[in-house]
């Protein structure tokens, strides 16, 4: 019993923190920009197809930036063992208990709850306009985890706890250890991320909300859930589908998105999308 206390006290104060993040959006954030009208799902639907369509759709900066992320998710890939083993030698009591609370960042469970209490702290402070903020989030949230599920089964990938190795991808198996690429949580955390980024006057919450998410990126490599080109991909995806949704006059431009996506017989492939 008292091993656990360690890891109940920081797993608190992790949770404690993003608990103040999310006060202080609410009083950073009194100039969110207003949303454009439209209905929750068919915005939600229109921002997870834009991921799917977005290469034909993509112009020439797009394409570089695309160049650029691909060139960066294929340099990361070709390190995975190594992060991984990198993430191995530095385990440690403290570690652990802090990686246990960081986990919850992305969790969907826990990310909605917080939602719902942004909404409520913003309403509190700011009206309307922040419960426009913490919809756009939950917009941001379902847009790419509907995205990255579909990568996931249509991968296959195996994850690394699994043994099978990096290039091990069986599409369509529908099991937890063949779901590894792109990291669900990663996602996740950055699709919310990138909304309260966007659209908060303050330069502390952007940078406050990145941290959160790539603590939440970091702690999957740690407990050895994903390689780390598998929350690259993710951060990759949820900032592109957070921007595209916090920013609706940016939906009629084609722009950049990037995410790799490797296939049963091919490793290392990187596909592109915009935002």
């Amino acid at each position: 019993m008292l091993s656990l206390l360690p890891l109940l006290a920081l797993s608190r104060l992790c949770l404690g923190g993003v608990a103040l993040f999310l006060l202080a959006c609410a009083a950073l954030c009194p100039r969110c920009r207003a949303a454009e009208g439209g209905r929750f799902v068919k915005e939600t639907l229109s921002a997870a197809g834009s991921v799917v369509t977005a290469p034909a759709r993509l112009d020439r900066t797009s394409a570089w930036w695309a160049g650029g992320l691909a060139a960066g998710g294929l340099l990361v890939y070709a390190h995975d063992g190594q992060l991984r083993h990198l993430a191995g030698r530095n385990r440690s009591d403290l570690n652990d208990d802090l990686a246990s609370g960081l986990e919850k960042f992305g969790n969907g469970t826990y990310e909605l709850s917080l939602l719902g209490l942004y909404g409520g702290l913003c309403y509190l402070f700011n009206g309307r306009e922040g419960l426009t903020t913490s919809g756009l989030a939950l917009q941001s949230f379902l847009a790419a985890n509907a995205a990255g599920t579909l990568v996931k089964y249509s991968a296959g990938r195996a994850r690394p706890y699994a043994e099978d190795g990096k290039r091990r991808f069986t599409p369509f198996r529908f099991k937890s250890a063949r779901t590894s690429f792109p990291s669900g949580h990663t996602t996740s955390a950055f699709a919310v991320a990138s909304v309260f980024s966007r659209r908060c006057a303050s330069p502390a919450v952007g940078i406050s909300a990145y941290a959160l998410a790539a603590g939440t990126a970091l702690q999957r490599v740690y407990d050895d859930k994903h390689w780390a080109s598998d929350v690259f991909a993710g951060a990759v995806l949820g900032t592109a589908v957070g921007r595209w949704i916090a920013d609706p006059a940016r939906k009629g431009r084609p722009s950049a998105m990037l995410l790799p996506v490797y296939s049963r017989d091919y490793s290392g492939a990187a596909a592109v999308f915009a935002f």
